[in-house]
């Protein structure tokens, strides 16, 4: 087996941490953070999604994102799809978000063929509930 000096292999780099991954804490992971957020966060309806949005608990926390998926969306393939392109949305916006915590609920209606058009409804909810930062 070559080693990692052999001619014709490229050496592994490291690639740089940017801060904007998706790890444990961007998500709401517990039935009572959801429900927090229901009960005492603002609701705004878009065309294909519904947010809420709840202040942080904390001043220093970050952006928080909670994924809500029905069946009627169609298969297990479908839902997964839109759900990774809610979450990559969320991830590409987090630095832009004001902290808090936000559950998004997939509507039937929701037809997204890629990452621009998932973007641009999150987006668009965002403004709406005036979470963006300028």
């Amino acid at each position: 087996m070559p080693g990692p000096d052999a001619p014709g292999i490229a050496p592994v780099m490291d690639m740089p941490k940017t801060g904007a991954g998706f790890g444990r804490d961007a998500r709401l992971a517990s039935r009572l953070d959801f429900r927090r957020v229901f009960t005492d966060g603002r609701k705004f309806v878009g065309r294909s999604l519904i947010l809420w949005c709840s202040p942080a608990q904390s001043p220093e926390a970050a952006p928080r994102l909670g994924l809500s998926v029905p069946a009627k969306l169609g298969n297990a393939v479908k839902r997964n799809r839109l759900k990774r392109l809610t979450r990559e949305s969320f991830r590409l916006s987090r630095g832009n978000l004001e902290a808090g915590d936000f559950v998004v609920y997939l509507r039937p209606a929701c037809r997204w063929k890629n990452l621009a058009a998932a973007r641009h409804d999150f987006l668009e909810l965002c403004r709406k509930a005036g979470v963006l930062r300028s």
